[in-house]
């Protein structure tokens, strides 16, 4: 049984309605140590999760009852779930996979799937969402502030919630903002090496990133270097602040309502 930092069992919750697939996933990930809660429905998924949370959830898009992107905009809308959700889907033109990013979805999968590819993608999204959950981090540029640990955007009090992949994106151009940051790079800090993604994918979280920013008003740009990989442009210089303080070591309060 594979366990998390606090020694409890691993939940996973596996909302798909193809009988065949259904059962694959399941047996994939029980068999792999996981603690396994699936159903054919998104609206049985939904009930499911009002009495038991889960650790990760693992939708599919054409569901009865709820489909998936409605199942995840129940779970986003919850106060403070930053519970990671990789998302399987037949649809593989861009414009369904920005709604699905919209939707607030961590990662996504193209059917059919491949059981190596999904089980690393499981560890990846794991091992970050447990990473941030520990990370006491904050980083302070001008009057913003990067929330490493609740995975925010903070702008005049208020907290902006990425996804898992949006805000590491975000921390790790702000980390290094001025310089272009390899495609590679990305690849190997948001997504770990044994991941394996099309850079396609790094281009797509990238745009979600921008997105984000516009939405909050805030005035970073995010270049393209041709060929190579991005730069962020912003007017202050990074500060790294110790966890509840801001640059002038006055307590920082946290507004609720705004976080997925």
């Amino acid at each position: 049984m594979i366990r998390n930092a606090a020694g409890k069992a691993v939940r996973v919750l596996v909302a798909e309605d193809d009988p065949a697939q259904h059962a694959l996933l399941t047996s994939w990930l029980k068999t792999e140590g996981y603690q396994v809660s699936a159903f054919h429905n998104g609206l049985d998924a939904r009930n499911h999760l009002a009495e038991q949370w889960a650790d990760l959830l693992i939708v599919d898009w054409d569901m009865p009852g709820l489909t998936g992107v409605q199942l995840l905009s129940h779970v986003r809308g919850r106060a403070h779930s930053s519970v990671p959700v990789i998302f399987q889907t037949v649809h593989s033109d861009e414009a369904d996979i920005a709604k699905i990013l919209d939707a607030g979805a961590d990662d996504f999968l193209i059917k059919p799937i491949d059981r190596m590819v999904l089980l690393a993608r499981v560890r990846a999204v794991l091992r970050r969402a447990e990473s941030s959950r520990h990370d006491g981090r904050k980083l302070l540029i001008d009057e913003f502030v990067l929330d490493r640990g609740r995975q925010t955007l903070v702008v005049d009090d208020k907290p902006h919630a990425l996804g898992i992949k949006e805000f590491d994106i975000l921390w790790h151009l702000a980390t290094h903002a001025g310089a272009v940051v390899q495609r590679q790079d990305l690849l190997s800090v948001v997504w770990g090496w044994d991941v394996m993604v099309q850079t396609r994918s790094v281009d797509m979280y990238v745009s979600r990133v921008r997105a984000q920013l516009k939405k909050a008003n805030v005035p970073w740009t995010i270049q393209s270097a041709y060929g190579t990989g991005y730069r962020l442009n912003l007017g202050g210089t990074p500060e790294e602040i110790a966890p509840g303080e801001t640059a002038g070591g006055q307590p920082f309060e946290f507004h609720e309502g705004l976080a997925r």
